[in-house]
């Protein structure tokens, strides 16, 4: 666990049927401490206000087919059990309960891959990077995730305007120190590194024959 600063923090904890939890912290102290529980696996980090877009954008991806399924499969499992409970004949009762096991697994797997992959979120990308911080739209309520939001997207804008001159943009060698020491702490993984320095090379390329 990352020990977080002895300051008061403005909080949003999030709660999802079959999600898991996630907690987002703001520091005076100008961090974010990020805290993501999915069933017994805990991940924490922290980064500075100034790696973050002030600028979220809305992603909603919705998994419509894996519902569609899992309700006729549902549907047929509803229809089993009647015709199981009105029958009499124990032959027919045991040739339906197979398929039930079936439909019924398939089911909560469809169910579950539904919970899970369908995403609806204001998502603020970390500069230099193709990752963002997912939270989660309208939870636990519609007033309260948008006033996080909106204290985060303004605290990263002010944060950004008084960066550290150390780690500033202006320079290529600034930058991937930069992306480098995210790495080292543990905020980028390695291929989240190797992908925003290519990024920043190929920027650098561009800039240096006039594209940009």
């Amino acid at each position: 666990m990352i020990p977080p600063p002895a300051t008061t923090a403005i909080a949003l904890e999030q709660r999802a049927f079959l999600r898991g939890s996630q907690k987002f912290e703001i520091f005076p102290d100008g961090e974010v401490v990020v805290t993501i529980e999915r069933f017994n696996t805990l991940h924490q980090y922290k980064l500075p206000l100034w790696r973050i877009d002030s600028s979220p954008t809305r992603h909603k991806d919705s998994r419509l087919g894996s519902l569609i399924v899992a309700v006729i499969s549902g549907a047929c499992c509803l229809g089993m059990v009647a015709v199981m409970m009105s029958s009499r004949d124990d032959n027919t009762t045991a040739s339906f309960i197979f398929p039930l096991i079936f439909f019924a697994v398939l089911f909560f797997v469809l169910l579950f891959k539904y919970v899970t992959t369908s995403i609806n979120a204001n998502v603020f990308v970390r500069r230099g990077t193709d990752t963002g911080i997912f939270i989660w739209f309208e939870n636990p309520d519609a007033k309260t995730c948008n006033e996080f939001c909106e204290t985060l997207s303004k605290r990263a804008e002010e944060a950004w305007k008084q960066h550290p001159v150390e780690s500033s943009p202006q320079s290529l060698a600034g930058e991937l120190a930069a992306l480098k020491k995210l790495k080292d702490t543990g905020v980028l993984n390695d291929a989240e590194f190797e992908r925003a320095k290519a990024k920043l090379l190929e920027q650098a390329e561009q800039r240096r024959i006039g594209f940009v």
